[in-house]
């Protein structure tokens, strides 16, 4: 007999929704993944997960939104996609900063660094890393805005 181990994908925004469920622990720092594109997010959450983070994924501004305010200032940083379907992303990024002044965020996209507005790739602990992610590249960027949050 073979066994192989299994991951089980919860929809987006319901991994959440285990916090407090016995034997979920919460023990790694939140990562705020914010991706429309399931199989992006997917991706993303895979590298995230293996940095050592607990990822809260949200599909559009509004729900990061609630989980930011939700997790009060327990996440070690956002990742935002700039492509997102109710706002820009770069709207999202400036109204996570009203929130959370200190909150690193990394910007991601497939445009180019150059797709960023001015006014937010001027702000402070704001990286930007280009899709299709290339896991080192995520893990060092992740170290140099969060101060060496990733796990790994």
């Amino acid at each position: 007999m073979v066994w192989t181990a299994a991951t089980t994908r919860f929809p987006c925004g319901l991994r959440d929704d285990l916090l407090g469920v016995p034997g979920v622990t919460t023990d790694r720092p939140y990562a705020l993944l914010v991706e429309d594109e399931l199989l992006v997010a997917m991706v993303a959450t895979d590298a995230l997960d293996e940095l050592g983070f607990h990822v809260l994924e949200a599909s559009s501004a509004a729900r990061a939104l609630e989980l930011a305010q939700a997790h009060g200032g327990g996440i070690a940083f956002a990742m935002v996609d700039l492509g997102l379907p109710d706002r820009p992303g770069e709207e999202l990024v400036c109204e996570l900063r009203g929130l959370y002044p200190a909150l690193p965020i990394i910007i991601a996209s497939g445009k180019g660094v150059g797709a960023i507005d001015g006014r937010v790739r001027s702000l402070a602990n704001v990286a930007f890393v280009t899709k299709p992610y290339d896991f080192e590249d995520l893990r060092v960027t992740i170290e140099r805005v969060s101060g060496g949050a990733s796990t790994a």
